[in-house]
């Protein structure tokens, strides 16, 4: 799962996050935020910070891309049957 932040305000803005409680998720964490200096800016998809709290906080004039892992109820509707 991705979660695109797009904060175009000249200000720093907090973002609701998506919640993590339906069991289809992951927690979120931050692969690239824009924000940052590098090379924290973009993180390797195995070592990226997990966030705490239900929201996150884009700089000024930033994007920010949040993932989180598919639970075993979304791996099953979406694996393929080689047969």
């Amino acid at each position: 799962m991705i979660h695109l932040i797009l904060n175009a305000y000249w200000e720093p803005l907090d973002f609701e996050l998506p919640p993590e409680s339906d069991g289809r998720a992951g927690p979120w964490r931050r692969w690239i935020d824009t924000s940052l200096d590098s090379p924290q800016d973009i993180m390797p998809w195995d070592t990226a910070p997990a966030v705490a709290g239900a929201t996150y906080r884009a700089g000024a004039r930033s994007v920010a891309v949040l993932s989180a892992s598919a639970g075993a109820a979304d791996e099953r509707h979406y694996r393929v049957d080689p047969q």
